[in-house]
C-alpha cells in the first residue's frame, strides 16, 4: 500500500512493505535515492531488531542460539496502517509466530510520518510486550541522490568530532575493535570520496553531534536525530553509485571482541516489560 503525504510544496511517499520511505520532495527538490537496483534496490529500511550482520549469522539470547538476519526482520514485512490524513501517517508492526522463531519477544514498533513545509519527521516508538527484558538495535538507513560529483560532498557535524573508526572485516564481516581509521580530529567536516568504503560503511561510534549534514556548494540535506548514539554512513564500494546513506542507530555490526550475547552487544537498547522506548529522525532539505 502506498501512502503519500503533502503540505504546500512538499511531499512524501510511504509504502506499506517496512513501513519504508520511498520519496520525499522538499519544496520541489526530490531528496532521497530512486532505488535503482543497479546499485541497490532500497531506499530507507527501516532497521530493527538487528543492526548489520552478527557473528556466523547467529547469538545467544536467554541462553538459547538464535538467528537474526542482516539489519533485522521488520524491513521485510507488511506494517498496518493505522492512520493516515494529508501530512501524517502511522505504521505498525507486531511480533507473531514467524518472528518469535528469531527473536523471543513480544514487541510491537509504530513509524510516525509527519510532513511539514520546512521537513519530515519521523517518530519511531518500540513496546516490549513480553514479560521480560526485551534487548533490541533500531536505526534508520535513509539514502540521499547526490546529482552533483561525488567528491564535491562532504559530511558536516554539527560538534567538532573527534573520531577513529572500527574498520569492517569484509570475510567475517565483524568490526575490528583494534584496527580504526581516525575519520575526524577536533573537526565537523568529513570530505567524501567513494574509496573510503571500501570497507563497507564508515561507522561513527564516538559522537556526540545529533545532527549531519550531506553538503555540496552550500546546498544539501541535514538529517537530525533524537535517542540514536552512532553513525553509519554508507554507498556501495567500486560502484560509484550517485547517492549516500546516512544512518541513525543505536546497535551496529558485532564486533570481533563481542561474546557473541545480544544482550551485551554494543549500543543495545533495552526494554522493561510493558516499557516503551522511543527515538526520532528529522530530515529536511537545506
Amino acid at each position: 500500500m502506498d501512502i503519500t503525504l503533502k503540505c504546500g510544496n512538499s511531499s512524501a511517499l510511504i509504502i506499506s512493505k517496512g513501513a519504508e520511505l520511498k520519496s520525499y520532495v522538499a519544496d520541489g527538490k526530490e531528496l532521497m535515492w530512486c532505488a535503482d537496483e543497479k546499485y541497490w534496490g532500497k531506499t530507507s529500511p527501516f532497521l530493527f531488531p538487528m543492526i548489520g550482520n552478527l557473528r556466523n549469522g547467529k547469538t545467544i539470547i536467554n541462553g538459547k542460539e538464535y538467528a537474526i538476519s542482516k539489519h533485522g526482520f521488520a524491513r521485510d514485512n507488511e506494517f498496518v496502517v493505522e492512520s493516515a490524513t494529508e501530512n501524517q501517517a502511522v505504521l505498525s508492526f507486531e511480533s507473531n509466530e514467524a518472528t518469535l522463531k528469531n527473536y523471543p519477544f513480544g514487541f510491537k514498533v509504530t513509524l510516525a510520518y509527519t510532513l511539514t513545509e520546512k521537513a519530515l519527521e519521523i517518530c519511531y516508538a518500540v513496546v516490549n510486550k513480553s514479560d521480560t527484558d526485551m534487548p533490541f538495535c533500531i536505526g534508520a538507513h535513509p539514502a540521499f541522490a547526490c546529482d552533483k560529483p561525488f567528491d564535491s560532498y562532504k559530511l558536516v557535524f554539527s560538534e567538532n568530532e573527534n573520531v577513529n573508526s572500527p574498520v569492517m572485516n569484509l570475510e567475517t564481516r565483524m568490526w575490528g575493535d583494534n584496527d580504526r581509521i581516525c575519520r575526524l580530529k577536533n573537526s565537523k567536516e568529513y570530505p567524501l570520496e567513494y574509496s573510503l568504503f571500501d570497507n563497507d560503511c564508515v561507522y561513527f561510534d564516538t559522537i556526540s553531534s545529533k545532527s549531519c549534514s550531506l553538503v555540496s556548494e552550500d546546498e544539501g540535506v541535514k538529517v537530525s536525530w533524537e535517542g540514536f548514539e552512532t553513525l553509519g554512513v554508507w554507498t556501495p564500494d567500486h560502484k560509484e553509485a550517485p547517492f549516500v546513506c546516512i544512518e541513525p542507530w543505536c546497535g551496529c555490526d558485532d564486533y570481533d571482541t563481542d561474546n557473541g550475547v545480544f544482550a551485551d552487544k554494543r549500543g543495545i537498547q533495552l526494554a522493561a516489560p510493558g516499557e516503551t522506548k522511543n527515538y526520532k529522525m528529522i530530515i529536511e532539505k537545506i
